[in-house]
């Protein structure tokens, strides 16, 4: 279902969702800023200047599924909700790779879970890309195409186009939005227009990273994995602070830790891990698979571009460009896989 809306109209039907779902759920409403930062709605009158046509968050949004410290013999609270709001694309895609980690192939993680079922997405489109994003240069757009419950999509400065994309999703459309109109062929053809304006953005930002072939990241990486010098020097300004794990929304490792405050107080808690570690590949006979740095920093290529390829058939990688703003060696992973390209043959 779709109906276009007011952007004032929106804001007034989310307060509506927030009186009523807070009198039967613990409800945890985020909204996006125009600082980047998901703001934690309090009370109603918090929920005013969303900041839709921004950027991603930088807060990456597995912090809301999968939390930097867990404790793993809690108690969850009972009829917790959470509403986010604003999510876009490369991070619908980042929870599209933890999905099929934690949820997927068999595993089921219990904690990851429990935040994910009880999560209501609103996502929205990305028509302002900034210097840093990349996401259709390995396959994504700026503007999400699933993985929603609601998403919403520019049609101009005040209007959206709000589609249902779950049965959660149907529901909340039934309930609060109900009486709008449905959007008319011009309000599509002029999302549409938006679309590709965003795509082309994306594409002039990326004018001097553009590959030759859309697979070419995960051809590009497989075939230089054994030449050892070019990730030599690539690594060479990395100093391991890990901050490109730890913002990615896509990164997963973690570790288990056991241990006790005293003899009464024990516990089991889970924490983010980093493979740029030095210990990450180390085994209980002192050897480690990655002992080098460059290593250490392959690896994570591989596994955003070659490792989620072959088992999942998409890419760890979103695009969302935090890693190039975080990292304080300047390491731009898409001048990295450009100069792969200098390193491999082509047919």
């Amino acid at each position: 279902m779709q109906k276009i809306i007011q952007y004032q109209d929106f804001i007034t039907r989310l307060c509506q969702i927030y009186e009523e779902m807070s009198s039967n759920y613990n409800l945890d409403i985020y909204l996006p800023t125009k600082d980047l930062k998901y703001k934690e709605v309090q009370n109603k009158e918090d929920i005013v200047d969303i900041s839709l046509d921004s950027i991603r968050m930088t807060e990456p949004v597995k912090t809301f599924f999968f939390r930097p410290k867990e404790d793993l013999l809690r108690y969850e609270k009972e009829n917790f909700l959470q509403i986010i709001v604003g999510i876009k694309s490369c991070d619908l895609s980042a929870i599209k790779v933890l999905d099929a980690m934690f949820l997927e192939k068999g595993y089921v993680d219990s904690s990851y879970k429990f935040f994910r079922d009880r999560t209501i997405i609103i996502s929205c489109d990305c028509p302002k890309p900034e210097k840093n994003c990349f996401c259709s240069l390995i396959n994504n757009t700026p503007y999400p195409t699933s993985g929603y419950d609601l998403n919403l999509e520019f049609v101009d400065d005040t209007r959206f186009i709000l589609s249902s994309g779950s049965v959660k999703g149907e529901d909340l459309l039934d309930k609060y939005f109900l009486n709008y109109d449905a959007p008319t062929k011009d309000d599509i053809v002029k999302r549409d227009n938006l679309h590709i304006l965003s795509v082309q953005n994306v594409k002039e930002i990326n004018k001097e990273y553009l590959l030759e072939h859309k697979d070419d990241y995960y051809r590009v990486v497989k075939e230089s994995y054994d030449i050892n010098n070019i990730w030599q020097e690539e690594s060479s300004t990395c100093v391991q602070c890990k901050g490109c794990n730890f913002i990615c929304p896509s990164c997963y490792c973690f570790f288990i830790r056991e241990s006790s405050k005293d003899f009464e107080n024990q516990y089991r808690d889970r924490v983010w891990d980093a493979c740029h570690s030095t210990g990450y590949g180390r085994v209980a006979g002192g050897g480690n698979s990655r002992k080098y740095k460059f290593q250490r920093f392959r690896n994570r290529y591989q596994c955003k571009f070659v490792y989620r390829k072959d088992n999942f058939n998409f890419y760890a990688c979103t695009g969302c460009g935090r890693c190039i703003e975080v990292c304080p060696g300047k390491i731009d992973i898409r001048k990295v896989v450009k100069s792969l390209t200098k390193v491999i043959t082509y047919a």
